[in-house]
């Protein structure tokens, strides 16, 4: 995958929705530390920054950084922590009032990410909010050693144990930023019990 051409076809889009709800329904809830898991070219990261939270940034590509830096004012940039590593290298999380992983989880190696899901868990606080995606097995690149992939009765035994908010299931011919694809997508929004 050329995350360059990606993160450049991705470059002034809007928040992703499942994130948007997210913050939505907490309300007028203060803002807290987030950890954007995967967080690309940073349209998520600056958007919990300018709203006023601490956000740790975690992308293994090497020119995230800048990208999710470019444009924050200062008081932003002071807020922000990013680390460059990759799903797999991640050993602790910091806790974490939301946690944000759009898209991003199914790029971890599928004999490692139950230690990653644990961590993520982890690091969920009493009250604490996980939006973002995983992906079914009839999407098109299911089957792709390097990628993990979940069905319905998988992803609810994920999120055993938190308050499953919205779980929508997106099965369907569509595009993506390099062409037509079959996605099959989990959007998810759970709640760790205050």
């Amino acid at each position: 995958m050329d995350w360059t051409e990606y993160f450049d076809a991705q470059t002034g889009r809007a928040p992703r929705s499942v994130l948007l709800r997210t913050l939505e329904m907490r309300g007028d809830t203060a803002p807290g530390t987030a950890l954007d898991l995967g967080c690309g070219e940073g349209t998520e990261t600056r958007h919990l920054l300018h709203a006023g939270w601490r956000v740790h940034a975690f992308d293994a590509d090497p020119s995230s950084e800048a990208r999710v830096r470019a444009g924050l004012d200062p008081a932003g940039a002071e807020r922000l922590t990013f680390r460059a590593a990759r799903f797999e290298d991640l050993t602790a999380l910091p806790a974490a009032d939301l946690v944000y992983a759009g898209f991003s989880l199914p790029f971890c190696d599928p004999n490692l990410f139950p230690g990653l899901w644990t961590g993520v868990l982890g690091a969920l606080k009493p009250g604490a909010w996980f939006a973002g995606e995983l992906y079914g097995p009839h999407d098109d690149w299911a089957g792709r050693a390097d990628m993990n992939f979940h069905d319905r009765g998988q992803v609810g035994a994920l999120l055993a144990g938190l308050d499953v908010v919205d779980v929508i299931e997106d099965d369907r011919p569509g595009q993506s930023a390099f062409g037509p694809r079959h996605w099959h997508v989990f959007h998810v929004i759970a709640r760790v019990p205050a």
